[in-house]
């Protein structure tokens, strides 16, 4: 969805001829990559968009294409053939749109997100908002010179769906009741406490499921996990495969709506509120005008620059007590959503419906086909902007919290996150601030191999023997 607006704008006029297409989600990883080919392969067809599978050893040649338009900067997950340094050789023009919308700092992840080659090397670099161009001048080898702030097309099709009704497994699902939207990141496991922690899965999910069970006559949950937190959890050791597909049927009988469909604008429509650790949520739920709930790990990656400013204008939680006050404030229709107007027009300034054309236009201008003249005029605020009034979705009268003997596997789980936590908290700080330190460094060092593909490819044919 991050493209389609793009893929839109250039199928309906006479100046591109394009092509799509379909790569391994990662390149060293085949069991995953084909875990997710259908699903690729599934989007695509259901929308109509003809595209073109990536065959072993297969190469772009010169002349083949003008521009190439990336939306994951990682080499590492690419084949060989399409790393940045070889398309560079064979297609003048570089484009890069985010895959996601960048709220997290730390050291990795600022490097992950504005120092890889994709970044550095793009011809052009599509950014929502002057603060996300600020972002690449601060963090960026490069600058931000090659930085063009159009709007992001993922906000035109979000936009679009937001106006769509609910799908009906959901609206049955949800049944009425108040419906709060749950994101929950992977990165929660041992393995993550030492950078890179995200999560706060395992600090406040048990008591948060526990509250959605007691509460399921009035309350819905709609659980919409990071597609790579159910492998956490395998990997973990907290619930096998088998478990894994129990657990699902266990949600769906306590009433909690487990949403892994495709695309997250259905979850965003059918929800009055949204809880959800750092990620690209926290901005694109803005959107909607509904309350947000940023849900803060107090030992984990801290916000970066832009989205210390973002969550200003929302409520923070790090405690369970705190996530069931703000719950019960959206239950009354008690939450106030007044200061998210200055947020959306700090941070979403072009949510106008006409970000892919933009990017269309600038396409042709880095072709010299057109001038910037023909670009569509930039809309400060957008005319989509959906309706911001609250659910005001009561308790029952007299109605109480109703426990509820929790089913085998959810129990498992909760008593093994209840674990985790407890093991992690038992680490000394001094051990963990080495470990951080250690892997500072380890990170800076991976980084510096990536600036240089030979030396990454060197490292890549070395790991697997």
């Amino acid at each position: 969805m991050n493209l389609a607006s793009l893929w839109l704008a250039m199928r309906d006029g006479n100046a591109f001829s394009s092509e799509v297409w379909v790569l391994p989600y990662s390149i060293e990883n085949p069991a995953v990559s084909q875990q997710k080919l259908p699903l690729m392969r599934a989007v695509l067809a259901s929308d109509g968009i003809p595209f073109h599978e990536w065959a072993q050893g297969e190469v772009v040649s010169p002349d083949q294409f003008d521009v190439v338009v990336l939306n994951h900067p990682y080499d590492r997950d690419r084949p060989r053939q399409l790393w940045v340094d070889r398309l560079k050789q064979v297609i003048p023009i570089m484009l890069y749109i985010p895959y996601g919308l960048v709220m997290a700092g730390g050291r990795k992840n600022l490097k992950l997100q504005f120092s890889q080659p994709t970044q550095i090397q793009a011809t052009a670099v599509i950014a929502r908002s002057e603060h996300e161009k600020s972002l690449y001048r601060r963090h960026c080898p490069r600058g931000d010179g090659h930085v063009h702030v159009l709007g992001q097309p993922r906000f035109d099709h979000l936009m679009e769906a937001l106006s769509r009704p609910v799908p009906g497994w959901l609206s049955d699902a949800i049944g009425g009741r108040c419906a709060i939207l749950w994101n929950s990141h992977f990165s929660f496991g041992k393995s993550c406490s030492h950078g890179g922690n995200f999560s706060t899965f395992d600090l406040l999910g048990p008591e948060l499921l526990e509250l959605a069970i007691s509460r399921r006559e009035q309350l819905c949950l709609i659980w919409r996990p990071h597609p790579g937190l159910f492998p956490a959890i395998v990997a973990e050791g907290l619930l096998d495969q088998d478990e894994v597909s129990t657990l699902r049927e266990e949600l769906a009988a306590l009433g909690i709506a487990l949403d892994e469909s495709a695309d997250h604008a259905d979850a965003f429509n059918a929800s009055d509120a949204l809880l959800t650790d750092v990620g690209s949520f926290l901005l694109e739920y803005l959107a909607t005008g509904k309350p947000i709930l940023s849900l803060v790990n107090v030992e984990g990656e801290p916000f970066n620059e832009e989205a210390s400013r973002l969550v200003a204008h929302y409520a923070r939680a790090s405690t369970s007590a705190e996530v069931a006050g703000f719950i019960h404030l959206v239950q009354s229709g008690a939450v106030d959503v007044t200061g998210l107007e200055h947020a959306l027009a700090d941070h979403l300034p072009m949510l106008d419906g006409f970000a892919g054309q933009r990017v269309a236009q600038l396409m042709l201008e880095l072709c010299g086909e057109v001038s910037s003249s023909a670009r569509p005029s930039r809309t400060k605020r957008g005319a989509m902007k959906v309706d911001r009034k609250l659910s005001d979705v009561r308790m029952k009268p007299g109605s109480t919290n109703s426990p509820t003997c929790i089913p085998p596997v959810l129990d498992k789980l909760m008593v093994g996150l209840r674990s985790l936590r407890a093991e992690k908290a038992e680490q000394p700080g001094w051990e963990k601030a080495v470990r951080r330190r250690l892997n500072g460094l380890r990170v800076s060092l991976g980084e510096g191999v990536k600036r240089h593909p030979g030396l990454m490819d060197l490292a890549r044919r070395l790991g697997k023997r």
